[in-house]
Order: structure tokens, then sequence, then C-alpha cells
């Protein structure tokens, strides 16, 4: 018996639990297998250089362009200089008692930096504040007597002034019954005038009865007009007895407003006699008053002279204390305790840095469009995370004569001490004034062999015409209408795809730029929707699908269109109208808006959100 009859008859039952094995998988990859999805004999077998993958569309970020305020900037380097730098000297000759501060320290405006002797200063001060005391005290008595002067002279001056009001109250008074006595003596003429009138009436009248009288009793005239002339004679009788009751009233007011007016003439004689007496014991009272004011002026003099004495003691004497002007740091130490310096000796070197000046020069034509006020921007290289918005402080008025620039300066907060003297920086400086401009990002901005610039603009794609429908795994199987491919199953997919935007190029003319966009002066209208990722390698008419756009790339891939299971629309943005969309894990080129199985694998199609995949 051979040896292979041997082995089979010792593993017979080995080899028939293979064959079923093998039977069984053969049985489930033919039967099991998903749609579209190929054995490994099937995927040999294929001639991969027949499929075609089609024509995608290229993932950019877009910008809409408006007229925007755009203030141009320029970029210079520049250095950081301390915002003050002092030499602490000695004012006054003295030994160095202390002295606690080394170079480095912080110091604090007020802090003391060094001592000096001050024992024959004190002394000095000593007898200053004693001359000081005994002329305020010689002021103080003065002061005293001045104001008890001025009570006197106010006491006369209050007399004074009630005596020249009871004058002025009886000049009124006289005024008065000069005016009365002339009413009355007017009243009087007119009196006499009035009873002159009714003598004459009266006289009329009486004739005028007697008359009438006559008449009736020669029968001329009716007794009812005898009757009317004796009314009016009686009228006229008593108006003129009236008019003498009058004027005798009026005799009477006159002689009463005579009485009145010598009576108001000797109250005013006598209030004149009055006031000349008081004005002049306000004299006497004034005088006396400025002969103790000009003893006080002197005694105040003396004392101001004496108080200036102290204070310059007290100055000269303070010089032994030396404190920090301002806050600073201590950057040299030029002497030690127990030396004996002189005035103007430099003790110690402060240098201030909780503020410092920022300083740059500025070319010529560059400085001529840059003012007080206008924003910069402060980078340090060395420190990538520092970033400080300031304000131009000032601007040199003059250029330097060698290099032809102007120092620009920004005096900044250095709270946390970043910022040392002498670093380097980087200054953004705004020049000019805001102007509704069109702009776009620096990256937009491309440039051809003749280095004119250029930028992309996303533009609507022509609508095409009849699209011809072919299986991705067969290309040779075409179709003039969406289905499924009769040999593996799967979707048929538009034999030309790409999105519903293309690329156009559009030639520009540029400004000015501020560091991150530079001004469009020609070539752009508002509302251009211009590409500004994703454009290194753009031809013109290429399809394009704006997406959003990280720091490393988009996002996510554009959404294919035109697949058969595809039902939803996309928007410019690339994204499904609902915001979801499906992918398949090994196919990420697959997009759906609903669940479902891959067409090419036949594996699960997973959520999409936001261009990332759950």
């Amino acid at each position: 018996m051979s040896t292979l009859a041997r082995f089979v008859r010792a593993h017979w039952g080995t080899l028939l639990f293979i064959i079923l094995l093998f039977a069984g998988t053969s049985y489930v990859v033919r039967t099991k297998r998903p749609p579209g999805s190929m054995t490994v004999i099937e995927a040999q077998a294929m001639d991969m250089t027949q499929t075609g993958t089609p024509v995608g569309s290229v993932p950019v970020a877009t910008q809409t362009v408006r007229a925007e305020p755009f203030v141009p900037t320029v970029t210079y380097t520049g250095s950081v200089v301390a915002y003050n730098d002092t030499d602490i000297v000695a004012r006054v000759e003295g030994w160095v008692m202390q002295m606690p501060v080394y170079p480095g320290d912080r110091v604090q405006q007020g802090q003391l930096l060094v001592r000096l002797d001050s024992r024959e200063r004190s002394a000095r001060l000593q007898e200053a504040e004693a001359a000081a005391t005994a002329a305020r005290y010689e002021r103080e008595a003065m002061q005293r007597e001045a104001q008890q002067m001025r009570a006197e002279l106010e006491e006369v001056q209050r007399k004074r002034d009630a005596a020249q009001a009871m004058v002025e109250r009886a000049g009124r008074e006289l005024e008065s019954a000069r005016q009365e006595l002339e009413m009355a003596r007017a009243e009087r003429e007119e009196m006499l005038a009035e009873i002159q009138a009714a003598e004459a009436n009266n006289a009329y009248w009486q004739a005028e009865d007697t008359r009438a009288e006559n008449l009736l009793k020669a029968g001329a005239i009716s007794r009812e007009e005898r009757q009317r002339t004796q009314a009016e004679a009686a009228k006229a009788r008593a108006e003129l007895n009236r008019a003498r009751v009058r004027l005798n009233k009026a005799e009477a007011r006159v002689k009463q407003a005579q009485a009145m007016l010598g009576a108001a003439e000797a109250q005013w004689t006598q209030a004149q006699r009055e006031a000349q007496a008081m004005q002049a014991g306000v004299q006497r009272a004034t005088a006396a008053l400025q002969a103790v004011q000009a003893r006080v002026a002197r005694s105040v003099a003396m004392q101001g002279q004496a108080e200036a004495a102290r204070r310059a003691q007290a100055i000269v004497t303070g010089y032994t204390q030396i404190t920090a002007p301002v806050s600073g740091v201590i950057t040299e130490r030029l002497v030690s305790p127990g030396t004996l310096v002189m005035p103007g000796t430099v003790l110690l070197k402060l240098r201030t840095i909780d503020r410092v000046r920022l300083q740059a020069n500025v070319a010529e034509s560059d400085a001529l469009g840059i003012r007080e006020g206008n924003p910069l921007t402060v980078t340090v290289p060395a420190d990538p995370a520092f970033r400080l918005d300031a304000r131009v402080t000032s601007i040199f008025t003059a250029a330097n004569p060698h290099s032809r620039t102007v120092i620009v300066e920004a005096v900044v907060p250095n709270h946390a001490g970043k910022l040392l003297p002498g670093q380097y920086v980087v200054m953004q400086i705004s020049k000019g004034v805001p102007r509704p401009l069109i702009s776009v990002p620096l990256s937009a901005v491309q440039r051809d062999g003749d280095g004119k610039p250029f930028v992309w603009v996303v533009q609507q794609a022509q609508a095409e015409g009849k699209v011809t429908y072919t299986c991705v795994m067969h290309p040779e199987v075409k179709s003039d209408h969406p289905g499924k491919c009769p040999k593996c199953g799967m979707h048929l997919v538009p034999e030309k795809r790409g999105g519903k935007y293309v690329a156009h190029r559009v030639n520009v003319t540029l400004g000015e730029k501020n560091g991150r966009r530079v001004a469009v002066l020609s070539g752009l209208r508002e509302g251009d929707e211009v590409i500004t990722q994703g454009n290194e390698y753009l031809k013109e008419g290429d399809p394009v699908t704006p997406v959003e756009w990280g720091v490393s790339g988009p996002k996510r891939l554009p959404e294919p269109s035109g697949n058969g299971h595809q039902q939803h629309q996309d928007t410019p943005t690339g994204k499904p109208a609902d915001g979801a969309a499906y992918t398949c894990p090994m196919h990420s080129e697959v997009r759906s808006d609903k669940p479902g199985d891959c067409p090419k694998c036949g594996m699960r199609l997973q959520k999409v959100e936001g261009g990332h995949q759950h």
C-alpha cells in the first residue's frame, strides 16, 4: 500500500471535515456576500485598468467679499526701551550710613534706597523750627489785636450806617412833606377856582329865579317852569356851600403840611449831624486798624521767613533719606556704606520698566501716513505666544539723516515684566484712515508667470446635457438612467461628476496690505465669492465645492453628486440639507443622506456630522 493510501486511511475523518468546511464556505461566499463584492478569484481576474475614478470636486474655502473699512499696515522691527533711566545722586554731603538695595532688586516709588548721616542737619532743623515757632506766636498776637480793632471798626461802621440810614429816612420824610404841601396848595387853588365857578353859577340861577317869579306873576310862564327854576337856584346855592367847605379843608391841609415840613427839616438836620460824627469815628477806627494790620503783615513776613528757613533745613535734612523717585529695577550700585559722598555723586542707577517704550525706525514714506493714536500690534519672535495691541503715542519730529527713517513710539504697560529693555520686537503699525475697500486674505492671491496677481472666484457650473451612468467596478456598463449594475448589483453613478460650482480666474489690481489682508482696487465686485484655501493647483473651470476649512485643511471632503442612492440636494457648502450625512468606513467617497449599506463592500454606512465620522 502506498504512503498516500496509508495517510488517507489514517486521517480520513480529518480530511472529510476539511472537505465539508470548504464546501460550506464556498456556499456562503457565493450566496451570502453583498452585492458588488467579489471573491478573491474574481478580484484577481478583474482587469483593474478598466476601472476609472469619476471626476470629483475640489474642496475649497471661500469668502464673500464686501466693501468694508480697511486700514493698511506696515511691519517694522523695533526694540524695547526703558520708559526712564534714572541716576540716583546725592544732593548733600554726608557719610553713607545705609544702602539696603542691590542690583536686580525691584523697588517701589518712595522706597528708601540710601540713608546718609543726618545729625548735623537735624540740629540745624531744630534751630529753624524754634525760630519759626517764635515768629508764629508773634504773628498770632498781632492778629488777635487786629481782630479786636476790626471788631471796633465794624461796630462804628454799623452805627455810621444806622445814622446814614436815619438821614436817608429823614430825607424821604422831608421830601414827602414837601410833596404833601405842594399837593395841599394845589388843592386849595383848585377849591378857590371851584368857589368862583359856584358863586357865578349861583348868581346866575338866583337872577333866573327872580325873573321866573316875575314872569309867573305876570302869567307868562307856568308854575312847573317856575318850580324848575327854583330847584336849579337851590342846587346852585348848595354847590356853593359845599365848595366853601372843601376850601376850608384845603386850607387846613396846607397848614398841616407846612407843620410836617418844618418837623421833617429839623429831623433831617439832626440826622446829618449824627452821621457826620459817626463817619469821623469810622475814620479814626480805620486808621487804628491799618496800623495794627501793618504790624500783622510784618509779623507774617517774619514768620514766613522763619518757616522758609525751617522748610529749607527740612528739605536739606530730607536729602539724607534718598528714596526711589519712581518704581523700577536697580541696575547698578556705585558706592557702599561708609563712603563719604559729595553733592552730585551717583550712588545707584534705576531703570523704569513698569512701562516701556516700543520704538521702530519707520521709512519716511510710511511715516507720512502714521498718526498718533493709530493702532499697532506687537509680537516677540522669541515668544510666539506673546501678542500686544497698543496705539502710537508719539512720532519723532526729526528724521535720521543717514537712514532716512523716523522713530515711531508706543508707550505700553509692562506689569508682567515680559518686555525687557533692548529686546527685539516686531511692530505692525496701521497707517492712514479707514476707507471702504474690497479686500481678500493674502492666501487668496496668486501670481502668474509674469508676476501679475489674480484670484479664483466661485461661479455656477454650466448645465450639462444628457447624463450617462456607469458602474464603478464595470465601466463597460452604460445606462442613460440611474439603476444597478447587472453584473455586480452596485448602484450606477454619473460617468462625469463634479459639482454645482467651478473655479474662475480673475485678474486683480492690488492695493496696500494690513498684515492679513490686501486691498483689491479692481477686478472684484461686492458679493463675489473668493477662494481663499485649496487654490494652489486650480485650473479654469475646475469643479469646486466650498467646505468648512480647518488649520490642517478641509474638515471634510465634498459630497459626491449624482449618485443614484443620494436623494438630497447639496448646499453651496457641500452639506446635506438636514446637516447629516452617512459614509462608508472603507470607501469615504460613498456618501448618502440616509442610513444604508455601502454599494461597494456592503458595510453599514456610518453617520457623519460637522465633518467628523461617528
